[in-house]
């Protein structure tokens, strides 16, 4: 990993227009990671942009600088690209322009999910499926690149790992994740501004959504917990997609259960699928991966054309 480390520096220090891509559907880990990195090289004096295909849900828009996120660019602007948490070239939104990345400019791949295409194109692949969220790998890179860490980038840490491990609940949390969150505490990170902005703030629209899904929840006899919303549904709920954000992991809270499934319709009419588990004994990364999907044992998810709802009976 020093090696990597060592040479992911070298080409952060040698160029100085960077692209920084977060996920389709951004996430709490993606969207601060990237963000914590774009103010480190901001601070070098390197000419910084980011970019996600759609749109940066309400509820992270407590975090400074959210606003240098955009949602389009030219690789001709840039001479290096860095995807954050994208794991795939199709999760990024933008794969046909990636396609160029490999011949054109070089591409730093920061992920912490199972290998796969974007390792095919990538210069540099800064990968570690043991940490919890990239939040960790971003972390390391700072430390190595002895980064002046400040309240600001600590806060940015501590929301990349308190989204993609539940608020520390889920089984992805080892011991260097608590170390890490201990020293971004010690450094001025705002843990109470992160809970209670991720999972203690809930709109009355985003309250009625869940209501509606919780209705619809449907347990089965070999433990497979789904619901699942239409854009119908959150017609009716004035809400939008990003108000479901964290109903997967409450339905998989559910007594004996070993695999939750919610299915959501996207303005775009496509099916977002969210898989999670606590089930030692399930690997729902497999499942997502035979739909196209990807990432990692206890949380994975793919996408559907909206007609291939059908085949699962909902």
């Amino acid at each position: 990993m020093e090696r990597t480390l060592r040479r992911v520096q070298k080409l952060l220090d040698t160029s100085e227009r960077v692209l920084i891509l977060l996920h389709q559907y951004p996430d709490g880990d993606t969207i601060a990671s990237s963000l914590a990195l774009a103010v480190y090289l901001k601070r070098t004096q390197k000419q910084v942009d980011l970019a996600v295909k759609g749109e940066v849900p309400e509820i992270f828009r407590f975090l400074p600088h959210i606003g240098w996120i955009k949602s389009d660019f030219l690789l001709g602007d840039y001479d290096l690209i860095v995807a954050v948490d994208c794991g795939d070239a199709n999760r990024t939104g933008y794969p046909h322009r990636l396609g160029q990345v490999g011949r054109s400019r070089p591409l730093i791949n920061i992920d912490h999910h199972y290998h796969n295409n974007l390792h095919k194109i990538a210069k540099i692949n800064l990968v570690d499926e043991s940490v919890s969220a990239a939040a960790e790998i971003i972390w390391r890179l700072l430390v190595f690149m002895e980064a002046k860490i400040d309240s600001l980038l600590a806060t940015y840490i501590l929301t990349g790992i308190y989204y993609d491990t539940g608020g520390f609940q889920h089984s992805n949390v080892t011991p260097k994740t608590l170390q890490i969150a201990a020293e971004c505490l010690r450094l001025g990170g705002r843990i109470g501004l992160v809970s209670s902005r991720i999972s203690a703030t809930k709109s009355p629209a985003a309250l009625k959504l869940w209501g509606q899904a919780l209705k619809k929840m449907r347990v089965k006899p070999d433990g497979v917990v789904l619901t699942y919303l239409t854009q119908t549904d959150l017609e009716r709920c004035q809400a939008c997609a990003d108000d479901a954000a964290g109903l997967v992991n409450l339905i998989c809270a559910v007594p004996n259960s070993r695999l939750a499934i919610l299915f959501l319709q996207m303005p775009d009419g496509k099916i977002k699928v969210s898989l999670r588990t606590e089930s030692d004994g399930v690997d729902v990364s497999k499942l997502a991966r035979l739909f196209g999907g990807g990432g990692h044992k206890k949380a994975a998810g793919f996408s559907l054309e909206s007609e291939s709802l059908r085949q699962f009976k909902l």
